[in-house]
């Protein structure tokens, strides 16, 4: 896993503000199998521990296959900034 200039600077500023400081990735469960989730989230127990460009990253072990060799970016769209996943290729039924 990567992480953008654009995306270190997106998650900084938004870290910045919170009281959580780890973006994690996580497991949701969906009709097609496990569904990948994001958001600013304490780590659990389970989940892998990485600092990427700063930023400390959890992920779940259910979900890391799907992450793995992605790039986090952030893109502005519609005025609003927000992550984009640059390589990931979502599940589909």
């Amino acid at each position: 896993m990567k992480m953008s200039v654009e995306g270190k600077n997106y998650l900084a500023e938004t870290i910045k503000g919170s009281e959580v400081k780890t973006l994690r990735f996580y497991g949701i469960a969906g009709c097609c199998g496990v569904n990948l989730g994001v958001g600013l989230d304490d780590a659990q127990a389970t989940d892998e521990i990485a600092l990427i460009e700063g930023i400390q990253v959890a992920i779940d072990p259910q979900v890391k296959a799907q992450v793995e060799g992605v790039t986090i970016h952030a893109e502005e769209e519609n005025g609003e900034m927000g992550l984009v996943l640059l390589g990931f290729t979502p599940t589909n039924c």
